[in-house]
């Protein structure tokens, strides 16, 4: 039996997407789930999502596949390892609520998800036996 790492090699293209589709997904999720628990809403409406709860998980994400991302270049691995998380933070730290049109939210938030289950298969599919372990 092996045991293999969720994620296989990222490319920096794919790594930099991934929190960018899951916050759109969340958006969508967000945006279904508002409309099923008040039916009366009009399209034009507005969402209102907490800016520090999604920009934080978002962080996290970026921290925590960094290590499985094949790195370009060395400034990319120094710099933009650590830039592009700090980002998402100041994000989460400086925006309180994230608003967004519902329609928009609904248009975005599946497109977001097949895109972000697309990334996640391909990674999962280009795994190197090296990322596997036998136990």
């Amino acid at each position: 039996m092996l045991l293999c790492a969720v994620l296989g090699r990222l490319t920096v293209r794919s790594w930099v997407s991934l929190p960018l589709l899951f916050l759109g997904s969340v958006t969508g999720v967000a945006a279904l789930i508002e409309m099923v628990l008040r039916p009366e809403l009009v399209m034009r409406s507005e969402l209102s999502l907490s800016a520090p709860l999604l920009f934080g998980f978002a962080a996290g994400l970026a921290v925590f596949s960094a290590s499985h991302v094949r790195w370009s270049f060395r400034w990319q691995r120094l710099s933009l390892r650590v830039a592009y998380p700090l980002v998402m933070i100041g994000c989460a730290i400086a925006l309180d609520v994230f608003t967004v049109p519902l329609g928009a939210a609904l248009i975005v938030g599946p497109i977001a998800a097949l895109l972000l289950a697309a990334t996640l298969m391909r990674t999962r599919q280009a795994r190197d036996e090296a990322d596997c372990l036998t136990p």
